[in-house]
């Protein structure tokens, strides 16, 4: 049994090798009829490169965010997904690709990422335009992914406080070649201001992310990723 899951990594491996370099050349050549094509090749492998696996990374200083990570690992799990979940600092250079589905995790800070999440975000794009694998026009990879979450209180705006963080995120993957499968948006208690959390735009949302609203996003996960 061993030796046949060995065989089945290193072959997944192969052909996601191949893959990745024939869209190196095909992006060079800047020829869209070309890149069509790909895509088309990209579609009959997909079944060939399914490893079946997902990455969750997440950074949460008052636990909102970690809650809704874990809640969507109950959901992979359930899909029968193989699951590695993470915090963001722990997270290997270049790692995202080796995974068929990452699903990304982030609260706000006026508006914005994280400094955290900000700086993981701009260092990887870095090593990743540096390896080459950034390039015009960000086709996408077959079999790669992205989910995103972001939790907040949207006291003074509701949830367009939280949209910037999740379109940040979002043309990060992108970029990657990802394909976005949604952008989800959690509320979440506001920890260090009570009127924050009773007296804003989203009413009274202490205790939140609540039982209620994590059985949702397990549901909502088991539904999303049935088809990955």
């Amino acid at each position: 049994m061993i030796y046949i899951s060995t065989a089945m990594a290193i072959k997944e491996r192969v052909v996601q090798v191949f893959l990745k370099l024939f869209i190196k050349i095909l992006a060079r050549i800047n020829n869209r009829r070309f890149l069509r094509i790909f895509f088309i090749i990209s579609q009959i492998f997909k079944e060939e490169i399914k490893m079946n696996n997902a990455l969750i990374i997440y950074f949460s200083k008052t636990n909102n965010t970690k809650k809704v990570a874990l809640a969507i690992k109950k959901g992979l799990e359930k899909n029968g997904m193989n699951i590695t979940i993470k915090k963001i600092d722990e997270i290997k250079e270049k790692e995202l690709y080796n995974y068929d589905l990452v699903c990304f995790g982030s609260p706000v800070v006026h508006s914005l990422p994280p400094t955290p999440v900000f700086e993981f975000l701009k260092n990887n794009k870095k090593n990743y335009q540096d390896n080459g694998e950034v390039y015009l026009p960000a086709p996408k990879l077959p079999n790669k992914n992205a989910l995103i979450f972001v939790t907040y209180s949207g006291p003074h705006c509701g949830i367009s406080e939280a949209l910037p963080v999740g379109k940040y995120i979002r043309q990060f993957f992108e970029h990657l070649g990802f394909n976005i499968i949604d952008e989800w948006y959690e509320i979440g208690e506001f920890h260090s201001w009570e009127e924050g959390s009773t007296k804003g735009t989203m009413g009274d949302i202490r205790g939140r992310p609540n039982t209620e609203d994590l059985a949702l996003v397990e549901l909502k996960t088991i539904q999303l990723t049935k088809s990955l």
